[in-house]
């Protein structure tokens, strides 16, 4: 690369801008330090993926209740056992942080709650939706998250909520 007068110019890499090609690829890879926005980005798509999961294999193992035999026994495998109360709170953890944070989404983009005031990027770059009710209906989302899913877990573990 050279600029103006033919000196050449250096390429400065950021550290959360990895260029269009790794970007595009795999979003996951971007970086940004203290950022709870792409946390949830990818906790959101994480959780999207385990409910589309789940919803798979509750669509087939559903289609074996015309068969009744089969049926009792995918349920007697299933009952009880430590690996399906596992995976039901995963679910339950999922569906529940995805849930909170849709609403969040919504509010976001369609009426615009906690999106700062629009400014001119300064580094070190800190977007202005961070700044304010953003960055604190993130800490809502992950607080009711974490909440609901150990209150799943006593539910799904011990039989009863208290």
């Amino acid at each position: 690369m050279y600029g103006l007068a033919g000196e050449k110019r250096k390429r400065v890499l950021l550290e959360n801008m990895p260029g269009f090609l790794a970007a595009s690829l795999n979003p996951w890879l971007i970086k940004a330090k203290n950022n709870p926005e792409r946390l949830a980005f990818i906790l959101h798509r994480v959780t999207g993926f385990i409910i589309v999961v789940y919803l798979l294999a509750h669509v087939i193992v559903t289609s074996y209740s015309t068969n009744p035999t089969q049926w009792e026994d995918i349920m007697s495998t299933f009952a009880n056992s430590l690996f399906n109360k596992i995976g039901e709170w995963i679910v339950a953890g999922a569906v529940i942080y995805h849930g909170l944070n849709g609403i969040r989404l919504l509010l976001v983009e369609f009426f615009g709650t906690g999106i700062g005031k629009p400014e001119l990027p300064k580094p070190p770059y800190i977007p202005p939706s961070l700044k304010g009710g953003q960055r604190t209906g993130l800490y809502i989302v992950f607080a009711l998250s974490i909440i609901g899913w150990m209150l799943a877990g006593i539910l799904i573990f011990t039989g009863r909520l208290f």
